[in-house]
């Protein structure tokens, strides 16, 4: 496990803004400068230490935890306190497309939203982690997190908070890939960083054990968020996605603003990717994990991975070696299609003819399980 490099940010340490308010503005609106509102921090500019969460085994990545000799005690969690949310659903409505609303995040074209799940299990006074859902082109948080993948289930019955994003124009500045948010060159990691801040000034979040996973272009946009933003991000597991840079191309936008790939520390990385996708290449994994790869210091030849392991029709290799614990592991689905693996309609939230258009499911891999299992939270 990878420790948070001294000197490096982090996303608390401000001070919270004005609560966010259930809208639905219209994308694409002129935005309004200054800073975001909602920072994480205590009040006094820093994060809050509290007893380690129940939630999760504790045993998967984290920012923290990494590099520790054994033997050494564990680090107390760096929350980001209690905040003023219970558990429930922000804005109320999980299932409708009602979103809270964030506004003054720099490199937007108006105001953004997202949604937040709480679970039941959530105790303001012990951090939580947090997981990062984020939908595939033409998808919303409903479509995605809730209806396809089931996310929230999967928060409840594991304990974690679970936070779901709305793209610009239903898409994300992954690089490469895709729509209305790469054309226009947002700055989705901004956003991501600002609404980590604006969650945290409401809900007691585990500032070393926040992730990241994402479908189609939303595994894109989660391996942006591993190139530049690994100082808020423990791991990240996409699915179908890449690494958007333009030397790795896929995508719709082959000059995208994505250039390079430089985490500002080694990230773990899961990758599940279907050898018959046929609107992201699988060819486009490799490339992907072999950037993370030498980022990480791994050796450059993967052996069979130990989690998740091969079965049936998924093969699972991990790069050995690399720096601080870190795992960089690729899943592939033999004749798995553009599919989010182990939901009945393949993550596209749309049923049987969502499931038929994106091509063949896994007979063994499920995505949420072994995502759940890698960031340790099972």
């Amino acid at each position: 496990m990878a420790v948070l490099p001294d000197g490096a940010q982090t996303p608390d340490g401000n001070t919270a803004g004005d609560t966010p308010t259930p809208g639905g503005a219209p994308m694409g609106m002129p935005g309004e400068p200054g800073a975001p509102t909602g920072m994480v921090g205590d009040g006094d500019g820093d994060a809050m230490a509290a007893p380690e969460s129940d939630a999760g085994s504790g045993m998967g990545p984290s920012l923290s935890d990494a590099g520790g000799a054994p033997g050494d005690e564990p680090t107390a969690a760096r929350g980001t306190g209690p905040g003023d949310w219970e558990a429930g659903d922000y804005p109320p409505g999980l299932a409708e497309e009602n979103y809270l609303e964030i506004s003054g995040v720099p490199g937007q074209m108006g105001p953004r939203q997202y949604k937040v799940h709480v679970p039941p299990g959530y105790d303001p006074q012990v951090p939580m982690p947090a997981v990062f859902c984020i939908h595939g082109l033409g998808q919303t948080p409903v479509l995605f997190c809730v209806n396809g993948a089931g996310w929230p289930a999967a928060a409840d019955e594991h304990g974690f908070i679970l936070i779901m994003p709305n793209g610009f124009q239903n898409s994300w500045n992954g690089g490469t890939c895709c729509g209305g948010a790469s054309a226009n060159q947002l700055d989705d990691v901004a956003l991501f960083r600002a609404i980590l801040d604006e969650v945290g000034s409401h809900v007691n979040i585990d500032l070393d054990r926040v992730y990241a996973s994402g479908l189609s272009n939303g595994g894109y946009m989660s391996y942006r968020l591993a190139c530049e933003a690994a100082d808020i991000f423990a791991a990240i597991a996409p699915g179908a996605g890449a690494v958007g840079i333009n030397t790795i191309g896929g995508g719709t936008n082959p000059a995208s603003d994505f250039t390079a790939c430089e985490p500002s520390r080694p990230i773990s990385v899961l990758d599940i990717h279907g050898t018959a996708d046929a609107l992201v290449p699988f060819a486009l994994q490799q490339p992907s994990l072999t950037r993370m790869a030498e980022s990480a210091g791994c050796d450059p030849s993967p052996t069979p991975a130990d989690q998740p392991a091969s079965s049936g029709d998924t093969e699972c290799v991990s790069y050995a070696g690399c720096d601080d614990g870190i795992e960089i592991t690729g899943c592939t689905v033999e004749g798995g299609g553009h599919c989010w693996f182990g939901s009945e309609d393949c993550g596209t939230g749309a049923g049987p003819i969502g499931a038929a258009i994106v091509g063949a499911n896994s007979d063994t891999m499920d995505n949420n399980a072994a995502i759940v299992e890698f960031f340790g939270l099972d």
